[in-house]
């Protein structure tokens, strides 16, 4: 069945839903072409620790999810810092109510990928809503997070597969007990919304109760106003509805890793066939082992708990320490120099004298303070080769210099005092510490080398006009 729905409830909020490069923000803007719909573009409201959520809408919230995501600029709700206009939202549902009432739609809501670990919240939060959930095949999913990954340092972190398990696991198990209750939900398969975009979105209307808009079927005319800038939203901006050409992407996923989503695929499919909806898998596969399972959802929960955290810093800090703090770290990161983009192994190739002198003065500095014994600081000295790097090659090579610099200082200092030194708290706690400074360190020197590699492209450019 391509697309399923239960219950005859109140159709408002409309909240579409998916993990991340699932297709969401393609059905996003395929609703939007509908003048009775006015969804939010990632406004992530509710994406925070529900234990806050009374404290939470009491407070300044609407100045902190501005600073957050730039939620209400990005929809036209507000110019600048001002908040005028805004005086009397207090809620969420009010804040998607002013956006639909600034349209002329009926219906409003919003779409995030975020909420695919938030469904069961959300469907208590919001019992006659209507919720809109997307599904993809995992392999095309993760090649599509790897394809973003080049561009985009989100998701080229190195536990995006462990999130991908994990928020899908979730979504499965929470639209199971959601059907059950009789919440309105309604299932749309990516592959189905591309092939048959007239089909799935006359579903949809009738979903929503109203009438279908041939406007729906194309991007020609979408707003694309309120979705980030962002490289992997390129393909997207076309305005063209249709699967992104595999490619090259094609041999972005390690075959381990496309093997073990097609093991989750199977699990996913039995726990979830109607809603899932995929092709079927050409060779039988086996689900994933106890402890595969234990291990991604264990992890993945971690991550989901850093995750809350850190939104919740956005709540709690001052606003002027949270505006301090991104104004340094875009400062910080911001801009890149020619070559930042080479592996270790090319920078190794291309940087080898220097990469090898370097760690050859840093296993001088060792010696000599060893011999010298702890009466004479040495600590200054321990900086000279992970700023040759930071200044030459860059802050990766640095950073595995600062690495073998803190556990140098380590040992070398509390050997000493403890003839058999134990992999202890004590011990860890002062290896981090020492390796914070050095890398605080490498950050400043790494960024004075690309503002200078900037400097000496603004300068050519100039010469050879």
């Amino acid at each position: 069945m391509l697309i399923s729905h239960s219950n005859e409830s109140s159709v408002n909020p409309v909240l579409v839903v998916g993990v991340f490069r699932s297709g969401t923000s393609l059905l996003y803007s395929l609703l939007n072409q509908h003048p009775q719909i006015a969804l939010m573009y990632e406004c992530d409201v509710w994406n925070f620790p529900g234990a806050f959520s009374g404290w939470r809408f009491k407070g300044e919230w609407l100045a902190r999810q501005e600073f957050y995501n730039q939620a209400l600029s990005r929809h036209r709700l507000i110019l600048g810092d001002s908040l005028r206009g805004l005086e009397q939202v207090q809620t969420p549902e009010e804040l998607y109510r002013c956006h639909g009432v600034n349209k002329g739609a009926v219906l409003w809501g919003e779409k995030s990928p975020v909420y695919s670990t938030r469904l069961g919240r959300l469907a208590t939060q919001y019992p006659g809503g209507s919720f809109i959930l997307i599904w993809r095949d995992p392999v095309e999913i993760y090649r599509s997070i790897r394809a973003a990954g080049e561009k985009s340092s989100f998701f080229r972190q190195p536990a995006m597969l462990h999130r991908l398990i994990y928020h899908q696991e979730r979504m499965i198990r929470a639209a199971g007990r959601l059907e059950r209750k009789g919440v309105r939900l309604c299932h749309v398969n990516y592959d189905e919304l591309v092939d048959n975009t007239p089909e799935v979105c006359r579903h949809l209307c009738k979903f929503l109760r109203i009438e279908f808009n041939p406007r729906m079927t194309g991007l020609e005319q979408a707003d694309f106003s309120a979705v980030y800038h962002a490289p992997q939203h390129d393909f997207l901006r076309r305005g063209v509805v249709e699967r992104r050409p595999a490619g090259r992407e094609g041999k972005l996923v390690e075959p381990a890793a496309a093997q073990k989503l097609v093991r989750f695929r199977k699990r996913w499919e039995r726990l979830a066939s109607r809603a899932l909806s995929h092709k079927p898998i050409a060779a039988p596969a086996a689900e994933p082992t106890a402890a595969e399972l234990y291990f991604h959802q264990g992890t993945g929960a971690l991550l989901h708990v850093w995750d809350g955290c850190k939104r919740l810093s956005f709540e709690l800090l001052p606003l002027s320490w949270l505006r301090t703090y991104r104004l340094f770290k875009n400062w910080l990161f911001c801009s890149a120099s020619p070559g930042d983009d080479i592996s270790l192994a090319g920078q190794m190739l291309k940087h080898g004298f220097t990469i090898s002198f370097s760690f050859s003065l840093m296993l001088a500095v060792c010696s000599f303070d060893y011999f010298t014994g702890p009466e004479i600081s040495c600590g200054p000295l321990y900086l000279i080769p992970c700023g040759i790097l930071a200044l030459v090659v860059g802050r990766n090579w640095a950073t595995i210099a600062a690495v073998g610099c803190a556990v140098s200082v380590t040992v070398l200092r509390d050997a000493p005092q403890h003839i058999h030194l134990a992999l202890t708290l004590v011990t860890l706690w002062n290896t981090a510490m020492r390796f914070i400074f050095f890398e605080i360190f490498v950050l400043l020197l790494d960024r004075i080398r690309r503002d200078l590699g900037l400097r000496a492209q603004t300068s050519d450019a100039a010469r050879t006009e």
